[in-house]
């Protein structure tokens, strides 16, 4: 069995035991590589290396690290139009940021969340996040000022307070750090002027948005036009302007399509999945291996012990026998002499079957030891005055096969199938043979002297009472 184990656990395959700085140290790795595949658009191999490094936070202490590596699962996810999965990992991304102190960390997690929350149409959710995060403006980032701005002047658009709107789109497009921010508020303005009914200013902040490839503005400004024809009544070029709307949707649908992020993560999570159960797998069936082989060990173990108590047993048996059979032998010995000798070794054999169970306990000379035992006993407690009124049928059979061992002539007439005997008839003849007066029977029998007398009367029908006395001991 030990070299069963052995062989079992040499085939084990070696685990390298993850630790805070290994974990982390791939977790960068694979964070670095996921940033290389995005600047090359290779969104799946990028999502690849961000669950790669999804899988090792919980052996991440670095607050940071986990904190970039769920926004950018969020920003991936939300590309992909995985909106719930996105505001998933953004949430959690602020959790991080939040362990870490940084506020800018903080706000710019809340900033993914708020653009998720609106384009799932959860404008009220997006708001309320937008301000929470405005009342850190003082100690946030220029960029960050000018896009939770944008987002405060579209909320105040969407309520008709257009100047509030127009005053916050101005602030937004004044701080804003780049084209793609500066093309946001300028989008919000032009859709805010059109509300307000100024056209001419509307068309001149259009001509004003960054002609960049960024789709998020191509398509603000594609919006914002649409509705300035419209307001004019030029409903044909409105209506081009919708066709190129639609063909940009399918552009970006296409684009998300390509990415085809969620399939991939989906299927990373059922292969890693996958692998988890087949270790855990591998580890039970390991365990249960080890387990059967104990147990068999100790259930081996076990029947061979049982075994050797029980050839003990037998031979401890046989012997007293053997002792019994010596002591009937001898013409002159007394039934107290069989008691003491029995009891002393009754005792010894009691132990000894303690260690047995089952089928082993179970053994035939044993009891044929111990219903002569019986016999004896309740034959010496007759001899001492002893009360019996409890004995029945059982300790009737137990005395006349005492009986057959120790006085087979008294034995031959209370066992005679011809004439039965009740178990109170075989010991009133008992105590009839030992001499025992009638007074001394009712106490035995704890009965009353009318009852002594039915019973003598039945027995005097059955055999002479008077020739018991002359079955002496053989």
């Amino acid at each position: 069995m030990p070299l069963l184990l052995l062989a079992i656990f040499a085939c084990t395959p070696e685990k390298r035991v993850p630790t805070a700085e290994t974990a982390e140290w791939d977790a960068h790795l694979c964070l670095d590589s996921a940033l290389e595949y995005i600047d090359h658009q290779r969104y799946e191999q990028a999502m690849i290396q961000l669950k790669t490094a999804e899988k090792l936070l919980p052996e991440i202490k670095n607050d940071s690290l986990g904190y970039r590596i769920c926004l950018y699962l969020g920003w991936m996810n939300e590309q992909a139009g995985a909106h719930e999965t996105a505001l998933e990992y953004e949430t959690m991304a602020k959790k991080y940021a939040d362990a870490t102190g940084n506020k800018h960390y903080t706000v710019n997690a809340m900033i993914h969340q708020i653009n998720t929350l609106n384009n799932m149409g959860r404008i009220e959710e997006g708001r309320h996040l937008n301000d929470w995060a405005m009342g850190n403006y003082a100690s946030l980032e220029v960029g960050q000022r000018s896009t939770l701005l944008c987002n405060q002047a579209y909320y105040f658009m969407l309520e008709d307070s257009l100047s509030a709107a127009e005053q916050t789109a101005y602030q937004a497009a004044m701080l804003a750090t780049d084209s793609a921010a500066m093309g946001n508020a300028l989008s919000v303005l032009s859709r805010i002027m059109l509300h307000k009914g100024d056209e001419q200013q509307a068309q001149i902040l259009m001509s004003m948005i960054p002609q960049t490839e960024n789709l998020t503005l191509r398509y603000n400004r594609l919006m914002t036009e649409s509705d300035l024809q419209e307001s004019r009544g030029d409903y044909k070029g409105a209506l081009e302007t919708q066709k190129l709307l639609r063909q940009m949707s399918d552009s970006i649908a296409q684009q998300r399509a390509a990415l085809d992020i969620t399939r991939v993560q989906n299927q990373f999570d059922q292969q890693w999945h996958q692998r988890r159960s087949a270790e855990r797998s591998f580890k039970l069936s390991l365990l249960i291996i080890f387990m059967l082989l104990f147990f068999g060990g100790i259930t081996y173990v076990y029947f061979r012990r049982q075994q050797m108590h029980h050839r003990e047993f037998q031979q401890r048996i046989s012997d007293v026998r053997s002792d019994l059979n010596q002591l009937l032998a001898m013409r002159n010995t007394r039934v107290e002499d069989l008691k003491a000798a029995l009891d002393d070794r009754m005792a010894e054999i009691e132990k000894m079957k303690k260690k047995l169970t089952g089928t082993y306990a179970e053994d035939q000379m044993y009891l044929q030891i111990k219903d002569t035992k019986t016999g004896i006993d309740v034959i010496d407690a007759i001899i001492n005055r002893q009360n019996i009124s409890q004995y029945g049928r059982h300790e009737q059979q137990a005395v006349l096969q005492a009986l057959w061992m120790t006085n087979r002539k008294l034995a031959a007439v209370l066992d005679n199938p011809d004439v039965p005997l009740t178990p109170k008839e075989t010991f009133y003849c008992i105590m009839e043979r030992y001499g025992i007066s009638d007074d001394e029977k009712i106490d035995l029998f704890c009965c009353t002297e009318q009852a002594l007398r039915s019973t003598k009367s039945r027995l005097g029908k059955k055999l002479k009472i008077e020739d018991l006395r002359d079955t002496k001991k053989e």
